[in-house]
């Protein structure tokens, strides 16, 4: 009978364990999240170590709850204590300091991935177990309040998550370069024999893809370089290059308008119409409306460069993620 009893406490002690980790890990992900808004990480001292009390004091928190949070990251070695009551940063934890690219990510994916993936029960059953139809139909549209508008407009609305979507795109997009990769030297005869558009970056946000193209590839001129965008996003990428006194960016075009709606003259007969992680946002029909836009405005010897992650068994667990988030 003890045997019985055994066998099955250790199945049941499996089962909660693998229940566990992933519910622990959620934990973990939604309290630095917390304690990134309320900068709790920045009230600990970057050499020595600070009582919880003082800290709870600095952060505007009561001791009881920052004890339990400093508890749980303790466990964690997210922080270390020397003494008790007392604690201190990590290598890890530093990098959550707030206006750091680590905590603008966290932020980031709390707001439009994780939370995205926690309304996915309520998503599937009220609209089916299928992807959206609708752009403006998604489980980040309902993690944010939202059925009927599209995330980037969802985005836009609030200050706060706009600003953590914003700063991650910086961080991010130097992860998908283009050199080495692909060869742009066939443009310089179409370049040389007149005025027409280089490259127009289609929903190129911050326009880091043209800059990285324009970096790597000195005969490119910036001044016939176009980010095509929202005007929203227009005028925000505009601020920023203006704030961040980027040379290379203050020579390149900036056009607002929908890649679903017909191109503006300034932009057509591109030799490059890029989409660089943007088509991943909506469903297929949209996808073939994008391109069918497009093909009214090109040339006979555009090129159309589309950027996206792959499906394939290969892909990180992450990757695999975000295409299911964004579907």
């Amino acid at each position: 009978m003890t045997t019985d009893q055994d066998a099955a406490r250790a199945r049941i002690q499996e089962a909660y364990h693998d229940i566990g980790n992933p519910v622990f890990s959620a934990a973990e992900f939604t309290l630095i999240k917390v304690f990134i808004d309320y900068k709790g990480f920045d009230a600990i001292p970057d050499e020595g170590d600070i009582l919880i009390s003082e800290l709870a004091k600095k952060i505007g928190g009561s001791e009881e709850v920052v004890e339990r949070f400093t508890t749980f990251f303790l466990s964690g070695e997210i922080l270390t204590s020397p003494a008790p009551g007392r604690v201190a940063h990590t290598e890890k934890s530093r990098r959550y300091k707030f206006d750091q690219p680590t905590a603008w990510l966290y932020i980031h994916m709390f707001n439009n991935v994780f939370r995205s993936f926690a309304q996915m029960p309520e998503y599937f059953a009220k609209y089916g177990l299928s992807s959206p139809k609708s752009a403006s139909t998604t489980p980040l549209g309902l993690a944010h309040g939202y059925d009927d508008k599209p995330a980037y407009e969802i985005i836009v609305a609030n200050k706060v998550v706009h600003k953590g979507f914003n700063e991650a795109l910086r961080e991010l997009g130097v992860m998908y370069s283009l050199k080495g990769i692909y060869d742009f030297s066939w443009m310089k005869p179409a370049l040389a024999a007149g005025s027409r558009p280089a490259i127009v970056d289609v929903g190129g946000s911050h326009g880091l893809a043209l800059r990285d193209a324009i970096s790597n590839n000195q005969f490119l001129p910036a001044e016939r370089c176009i980010l095509f965008d929202l005007p929203q996003v227009i005028e925000n990428t505009k601020a920023n290059v203006t704030k961040d006194q980027d040379e290379c960016l203050g020579k390149i075009q900036m056009v607002g308008g929908s890649m679903f709606e017909p191109y503006p003259e300034p932009v057509q007969g591109a030799l490059i119409y890029q989409f660089r992680r943007v088509l991943n946002d909506f469903p297929d029909d949209d996808v073939v409306r994008t391109f069918q836009n497009v093909r009214k405005a090109v040339a006979p010897d555009t090129r159309i460069l589309v950027i996206e992650e792959m499906l394939n068994p290969q892909r990180i667990p992450m990757n695999v993620g975000l295409d299911i988030c964004l579907m």
